[in-house]
């Protein structure tokens, strides 16, 4: 009992101090109720979040024309709790238009207004909208749709015998004696009395004729909106009619959509019988997405609908970040591929390509062509008979022709030069930056150059020992070269086989012989090669 006192004393000082005489608030909605003079009347919030907004209720009695504010003293008469208004006991005097203001923020409300009519005796103006049937199985209460009560069933105001006393009456085997007025009153409890309030229906069968049914043009049956929650959305329904009245109305989960709960309606019919209905959502709710929409209408004989539901929009995240990711994964494993493409080429090289490998006449894998000056010949001399032998010859097993180490005493210099070069598969080139005055008469290269690109015959690998600002000082067919393929550069240091700089090496050379030069060889003496 304390609880409630202090719950009721909270809403009070929160209901006075939000109300402020000077704003106009947002009229929403305007509805008209009828009632009997003697029964009690509760007009529930129709909204979701009742219990956590704040309201106040006025009122403008028809017999003093003056506003007057309702109080939520549960001893009063006339009293609002939890945002929903009960008038006990119902007299004439209470005729008039009573608002609910929703205050959702200190200055801004919305505006409820609804018209009371109270009748002193029954009248047909305080019949509920009825539809006459075909064959009716059922006829629903339409008072107390959100209290707990007890009903009981009249038919032309005389008790129905046999009734299970629910809020539904059942009717078994209609016919035209089941016609009359239906009348259900519902005994609900307030403040430990109780109260009584009745709803009346009208039932009227109508004859069985053929008809032509109403047929949609939109939407189509059991399609699919996507939407977002929060935005508005307009649902258009388009029915042909033959009957010129026949009612056309839309239902969330089987249940009759008011404008109270937050939708609009617009109907327009023209003058052939057609309609169409538009549904406005003001705000997509969560509870929209899980709920079925149906476009109901019916005519003499039967109803039918078409029924819409919602889906959120797919969200772009999940796609934008696939999207990234694959993008990402790629450049990862370009770069993978890329940096170790030499090492799979090698790799299957090795595996695949040795094992089928045709003979083509060829005596050497490659023919070292080199010149070196004074500043130069150390360099080229470690290079040439250290790392390049080490690494192609006796770890890889390549076979090389060099001058000096491979020719014989006594024999024709450029008549071995020729034979060599025709006998190599590729020329490895050896550039050095201080021997431009000896490139122009170097007798190999030019043969070389010839080989390469006249004939066309033997691959070219050019080697780079040290930086060369520029390559203007080699001979045209060699610059040619150049152009093509950028030459290889050595550093001092790279004497690991597996280095970088042998891979690319290795790539560039045919497969090894498949026979190995003896790892011992006495060194002939050197022959003289004469420029041209």
């Amino acid at each position: 009992m304390m609880m409630m006192m202090i719950l009721l004393l909270t809403e009070s000082v929160l209901a006075s101090y939000q109300f402020n005489s000077t704003v106009e608030c947002e009229p929403v909605r305007k509805r008209t109720v009828r009632v009997r003079a003697g029964e009690s009347l509760y007009l529930p919030c129709p909204e979701t979040d009742c219990y956590d907004s704040s309201y106040d209720w006025w009122r403008t009695l028809s017999s003093t024309k003056q506003d007057e504010q309702i109080g939520m003293e549960e001893s009063e008469r006339v009293h609002y709790h939890h945002s929903g208004l009960y008038i006990l006991w119902l007299t004439l005097d209470d005729t008039g238009r009573y608002i609910r203001r929703w205050w959702y923020e200190k200055d801004n409300c919305d505006e409820y207004e609804t018209n009371i009519v109270v009748y002193e005796e029954f009248h047909m103006d305080l019949l509920y909208l009825s539809v006459p049937e075909i064959k009716a199985s059922i006829i629903t209460c339409p008072v107390c749709e959100k209290q707990q009560g007890t009903f009981i069933w009249y038919k032309n105001f005389s008790l129905i015998p046999n009734q299970e006393f629910t809020n539904v009456l059942r009717i078994h085997n209609s016919s035209k004696e089941s016609e009359g007025i239906y009348t259900c009153v519902c005994t609900w409890e307030h403040n430990g009395l109780k109260h009584t309030t009745s709803g009346s229906r009208s039932l009227t069968i109508i004859d069985h004729s053929p008809s032509n049914p109403p047929q949609f043009q939109l939407p189509v049956n059991n399609s699919i909106v996507i939407t977002d929650v929060g935005t508005e959305l307009i649902l258009v329904c388009s029915v042909i009619f033959v009957c010129e009245d026949c009612p056309v109305y839309w239902k969330r989960n089987k249940t009759k959509l008011d404008e109270e709960d937050g939708y609009k309606f617009d109907i327009y019919r023209s003058k052939d019988g057609n309609a169409q209905l538009f549904l406005n959502i003001t705000k997509v709710s969560e509870l929209d997405l899980r709920s079925e929409f149906r476009c109901t209408t019916e005519d003499d004989y039967k109803v039918i609908f078409v029924s819409i539901t919602l889906k959120r929009r797919a969200s772009m995240l999940p796609v934008i970040l696939a999207c990234i990711c694959t993008f990402l994964l790629v450049l990862v494993l370009s770069g993978i591929v890329k940096w170790f493409s030499l090492d799979l080429v090698l790799f299957l090289r090795k595996m695949f390509i040795k094992f089928n490998r045709k003979e083509d006449g060829k005596l050497y894998d490659a023919y070292v062509i080199y010149n070196s000056d004074e500043t130069t010949s150390k360099t080229v001399s470690d290079f040439v008979n250290g790392s390049l032998l080490t690494v192609l010859e006796s770890y890889y097993g390549f076979k090389l022709f060099i001058h000096g180490r491979d020719d014989l005493p006594g024999e024709d210099c450029m008549n071995l030069i020729e034979t060599k070069i025709q006998l190599s598969r590729r020329l490895i080139i050896i550039l050095t930056p201080g021997a431009s005055s000896i490139y122009p008469t170097a007798y190999d290269l030019q043969v070389g150059l010839h080989q390469a690109l006249v004939q066309g015959e033997t691959g070219v690998i050019l080697i780079q020992l040290g930086q060369m600002q520029d390559y203007t000082h080699l001979p045209l067919g060699l610059q040619h070269l150049l152009c093509k393929n950028n030459p290889l550069l050595w550093r001092d240091g790279q004497t690991s086989p597996n280095s970088r700089f042998w891979k690319r090496v290795r790539y560039r050379m045919p497969i090894a012989s498949s026979h190995q030069r003896r790892s011992s060889k006495k060194r002939p003496e050197e022959c003289q090669i004469l420029p041209v």
